[in-house]
Parts: structure tokens; C-alpha cells; sequence
């Protein structure tokens, strides 16, 4: 069998395979804002993302790959959640702490760190994601940031691989509650099994996500600032007393009937 030959039944076994898992197995796509989940709280997204021209199969053919994630997050304080992410071939738990709230013409700013398997149990992953997203209960919010991500061989045969780093950006369409949130990721990122030349790779994704949110919250603390506390009501004996004009200092006392 000829080299080219070779080489080409080797790709399309290797695209084959890679397709028959039908995921990019790294979690490229974020699908996060800088907002933490509400303490004590819980909330649920589905990411659905798509790399164009991921596989090289011989000389001219390429094809995608697509996948979906599922993640949850629960709010530990006011400053940090919790997450536990389930990707095509893997599992990842991840913490993420925001240390800048939303204020007029500043953005709300949050680190995330995670890591867990990915590949089918393969490599082990780690990753550190910066996160920039404006005002929270606007319908229409912008958020983005810097990710890195790096597997570990952590089984024999396991490829090697270097750092994937990047950026990402998308606005957040709806609110706390229920909320769609389109997002473009542009990482460096070498093939480590060669299926593909572009060293450059584009990532776009749409992410849905649920939860009680954070518009509840700030109308129930509006209320809370605007309830006013009623006074009592005039007694009766009160009432006879500044009715006949004849009441002392103080007023008589309550739920008397004469005056003092």
C-alpha cells in the first residue's frame, strides 16, 4: 500500500472516530457571565457549540465537530458559586468568584477555575477563565473574557498536548431568569493528533440558561426599601379628646375613653 495511501485510510479512521463522539471533548465554550448564581440557590444552562473544519480528512476534506454541555451552578455566598459540568467524554467541577460588581460605565469582573477528565477518561483538565459582563438585569448584556485550558495525559498511550489560550465574547439576550446567550470563542489550539492545519480555531456556541436569577431578588429588596410602617390607628378615646379640645399633655392613653 502506498504512503498516501496509508496516510489517508489513517485520517479517515481517525476522523471517523472522532466524529463518531461528535464533540470537541475540551470545553471550549464559557456560556457563563461574571454573575454568580444566588446564595443557596441553584441554576441549570445547556451549551450547544460547532467548530468548523475541526477534521482534516486527506488533502482537501474537512469536517466539523459539534457537542453540547450541561451545566449546574449553586450559589455558596454572595461573591462565589459552584459548578459541575458534564461534557461528551468527561466531567469537570469548577469554582468561580466575582470580585467587581456592575457599577455605571464599569463592568462586573469574576475568575473561574476548574478541572476534572475529559477525552473518555484519557487526560485530565485544568482551566483558568477570566469573565467581563456588563448589567445583569438589562435585556440585552455584553460579556467576555480570556480562557486557557490544558489537558494531562493521565492514561498509557495518552497524547500530549500544549495550552490552549484564547478569548471569548457574546451578549446575553433575556434575564436571570431565562436567558439565551450567543457566544464566538478564538483559541490557539495545536492538533495534538494532527487532524487538522489551522492552528487558529473559531468556536461559536449558543448557550440556554435557567434559574430564579436575580430580577426576584432586587424587586424584593426594592419592596423592602419602599414599605413604610403604619401607624396605629386613633383610639376612640383619643378621638372624643381632640374632638372636644379638652385633652392635656400628653394625649390621653390609648383605648381610653374619657379624658385625663
Amino acid at each position: 500500500m502506498r504512503a498516501s495511501t496509508r496516510s489517508f485510510v489513517r485520517s479517515t479512521f481517525l476522523a471517523a472516530a472522532a466524529l463518531g463522539s461528535t464533540t470537541a471533548c475540551i470545553p471550549y465554550t464559557v456560556g457563563s457571565t461574571a454573575q454568580t448564581a444566588p446564595v443557596g440557590e441553584s441554576t441549570i444552562a445547556g451549551s450547544y457549540y460547532f467548530m468548523p473544519n475541526a477534521i482534516r480528512i486527506g488533502d482537501t476534506l474537512a469536517a466539523p465537530l459539534w457537542g453540547v454541555d450541561h451545566e449546574w451552578r449553586h450559589g455558596m455566598d454572595d461573591h462565589s458559586d459552584a459548578g459541575f459540568r458534564l461534557t461528551p467524554g468527561g466531567a469537570l467541577v469548577s469554582y468561580k468568584r466575582r470580585f467587581a460588581d456592575y457599577a455605571p460605565g464599569q463592568p462586573a469582573l469574576a475568575f473561574m477555575v476548574g478541572g476534572g477528565v475529559v477525552n473518555w477518561g484519557d487526560h485530565a483538565e485544568v482551566d483558568a477563565t477570566l469573565i467581563a459582563s456588563g448589567n445583569e438585569l438589562a435585556g440585552v448584556m455584553p460579556f467576555g473574557g480570556l480562557r486557557a485550558i490544558q489537558v494531562i495525559p493521565i492514561t498509557r498511550g495518552a497524547v500530549s498536548d500544549s495550552p490552549t489560550i484564547g478569548g471569548f465574547g457574546g451578549i446575553q439576550l433575556g434575564d436571570a431568569a431565562f436567558s439565551i446567550r450567543p457566544e464566538l470563542g478564538v483559541y490557539y489550539d495545536l492538533s495534538a493528533l494532527g487532524l487538522r492545519r489551522n492552528r487558529v480555531i473559531l468556536i461559536p456556541a449558543v448557550t440556554l440558561a435557567r434559574g430564579r436569577g436575580h430580577t426576584a431578588a432586587a424587586a424584593t429588596s426594592s419592596d423592602s426599601r419602599t414599605r413604610t410602617v403604619q401607624k396605629p390607628a386613633t383610639t376612640r378615646g383619643g378621638l372624643v379628646c381632640n374632638l372636644l379640645g379638652v385633652c392635656r399633655e400628653p394625649p390621653c392613653a390609648p383605648g381610653s375613653t374619657l379624658c385625663n
